[in-house]
């Protein structure tokens, strides 16, 4: 394809643990996400977009490598991202971008080796934020943002030019605040939750909610439920603020209007809905996978379409390397969606997700193919979704379109009409959990440093 959409730049901003159904562009009923609402009006927005995992390293390195997690061989937090994979940043730098990543939490420092193809890559976490509860293992959008247009001013200012002219942009900016300890500054904090509620924002506090739930329904617990749900909220809010911030940034300094700008998240946050409360990474439920996926072209070409079409977040490197002219690499698995700007496009085939804990427990960590396939797996149309964790016989199928919630799991009593697709689903996921080709073997970093700031964000027990 020729580049019809004239891409000068490439901006892609991600909200960590932020979930689809939870943004004002998605139809939430209270959450105010003014400046993510405006870029949606200006872009498309993905109704249905979907990780390839639940947390966040290995979400991320789907994302940035086309890949399923069974290729690129990061089966969770902490551990390397091997040479041998092809990230986005080292494909737009040969291709003569500047690249730059500004990150917002440890779990992608450039320790696991996440950093490849940066040629800046900033991580400077603000040790005098949230040090009680997150151990110096994070900073918030405030800073996040203030580092970013620091660093866009310096660019500026500099000669850095190609061919005469200002070289072009890779900017991944990531956003860790929706993710536990919930701890949104004021005015944010405390915007949505119901008066003289109190709440607790420290880790521990949220290992003893999420026990509290386990075992209660009492309005005790879910008046937990709520505050702890209206605090995930108010990060939600306080990072669109900060990312608005950004985008007057990129304004300022006249690469917004000539970027395709892509706001998505990593992977959701099951609060109360489900048996892992308050918590990602251990269930494949459409809290944890369905993200928002937000895409502004150059001078808002193809502004305000709402694209009900399935995609995956291993879509997104192909799709931009089909915008630019790229050839994919041998290794990409995504399929690009590019063609959406030409009009309709046909219907995906499913994709898959998978969970990335209990690591825990052996039962489910001990697979010799890839260790992720004893934790629960799924496999997602746009209709259906069929789960299984096969150590311990879970399973579980739903109809999203009448239940998107995922409450009623009609294995328990399958209509007879569903009976085909259950076992051509059962079929199609049992086919690609055995289609493990590994790039590398996983290899997980042994550091001190890395182990404490990941078991302050509750990563490591």
């Amino acid at each position: 394809m020729k580049n019809k959409t004239d891409v000068a730049h490439i901006i892609l901003i991600s909200m960590d643990t932020t979930r689809a159904d939870h943004l004002a562009c998605y139809e939430h009923p209270f959450i105010q996400t003014p400046n993510i609402d405006a870029l949606a009006q200006e872009g498309m927005l993905f109704e249905q977009h979907i990780s390839a995992a639940s947390s966040t390293l290995t979400s991320f390195t789907s994302l940035m490598t086309g890949t399923y997690p069974h290729t690129h061989g990061v089966p969770r937090n902490g551990f390397l991202v091997d040479d041998k994979n092809i990230m986005l940043a080292e494909s737009l730098k040969k291709a003569g971008f500047m690249t730059a990543g500004f990150i917002g939490a440890t779990v992608l420092d450039a320790e696991f080796n996440f950093d490849q193809g940066f040629d800046t890559y900033n991580a400077d976490y603000d040790f005098s934020v949230k040090m009680a509860m997150a151990d110096r293992a994070q900073r918030r959008a405030e800073s996040v943002t203030d580092s970013v247009l620091r660093w866009l001013e310096q660019r500026s200012s500099s000669a850095t030019k190609e061919n005469g002219r200002k070289q072009r942009l890779f900017l991944f900016v990531h956003y860790f605040d929706p993710h536990l300890p919930y701890d949104a500054p004021l005015p944010f904090g405390r915007m949505y939750r119901k008066k003289g509620t109190s709440f607790d924002s420290s880790m521990e506090a949220a290992r003893q909610a999420r026990e509290l739930l386990a075992k209660t329904n009492s309005q005790d617990a879910q008046e937990v439920a709520n505050a702890y749900h209206a605090e995930y909220c108010a990060e939600i809010t306080y990072c669109d603020y900060h990312i608005g911030r950004l985008l007057e940034g990129l304004k300022k300094h006249g690469i917004f209007d000539k970027a395709l700008i892509i706001l998505t998240g990593d992977h959701g946050e099951t609060i109360n809905e489900h048996f892992n409360k308050i918590q990602h990474g251990r269930s494949v439920y459409d809290t944890e996978i369905r993200t928002p996926l937000i895409i502004r072209f150059p001078a808002g070409q193809f502004r305000g379409r709402r694209i009900s079409r399935l995609v995956s977040n291993i879509d997104i490197v192909p799709t931009i390397n089909h915008l630019l002219g790229l050839q994919d690499n041998e290794y990409i698995e995504g399929q690009s969606f590019a063609g959406l700007i030409d009009g309709p496009l046909g219907p995906r085939s499913p994709v898959f997700s998978e969970a990335t804990q209990p690591w825990w427990n052996s039962r489910f960590d001990n697979d010799p193919l890839w260790p992720n396939r004893g934790k629960y797996q799924c496999i997602r149309t746009l209709r259906h979704k069929y789960m299984f964790r096969l150590p311990d016989r879970k399973f579980g199928f739903y109809d999203l379109q009448n239940d998107p919630m995922e409450q009623n799991n009609l294995l328990r009593s399958i209509p007879v009409s569903e009976a085909d697709i259950v076992e051509s689903l059962r079929s199609e996921l049992e086919d690609w959990r055995n289609d493990v080709r590994l790039i590398a073997l996983p290899k997980q970093l042994d550091s001190e440093k890395a182990t404490q700031m990941l078991r302050s964000l509750g990563y490591v027990r």
